[in-house]
């Protein structure tokens, strides 16, 4: 890599801290200090406009992560329901359970929580069952 020789001025207070910040930062030299201290600088006031650029990427990101957790969530909410609405009428009913009892059941149940958005009671399982 090649280097160009560059005059500037310092203040004799920023040399001293500079000779300071010297042992801290591991450089080896005043030119390679000045060198990592400008890249620092120019990575710093580029940072806004990568904020700018980053910042509505993660936030679609997120918003579709968390869209598709809440969608898996919510199915299997709407499953739960539709099982403890089966067990309300099962324990509310009379009938004899069979296979096609419990499947038209199923579909029964799966339409009452969609219309009332899982709100399930034991006391109105009575009252609702109908199956045919």
């Amino acid at each position: 890599m090649s280097k160009e020789k560059h005059v500037y001025y310092q203040e004799p207070k920023q040399a001293e801290k500079m000779k300071v910040a010297m042992e801290l930062s591991n450089c080896t030299s005043k030119s390679d200090f000045v060198c990592t201290a400008i890249d620092f600088y120019i990575g710093y006031l580029f940072q806004q406009e990568s904020l700018d650029y980053l910042s509505p990427v993660i936030n679609r990101s997120i918003k579709n992560v968390i869209g598709g957790v809440e969608k898996n969530i919510s199915d299997m909410l709407f499953k739960l329901a539709v099982e403890v609405g089966m067990t309300t009428r099962i324990i509310g009913s009379e009938f004899e359970i069979t296979d096609d009892l419990l499947e038209e059941l199923r579909g029964y149940i799966s339409k009452l929580v969609a219309e009332n958005n899982g709100i399930i009671t034991l006391e109105n399982a009575r009252d609702e069952i109908n199956y045919g």
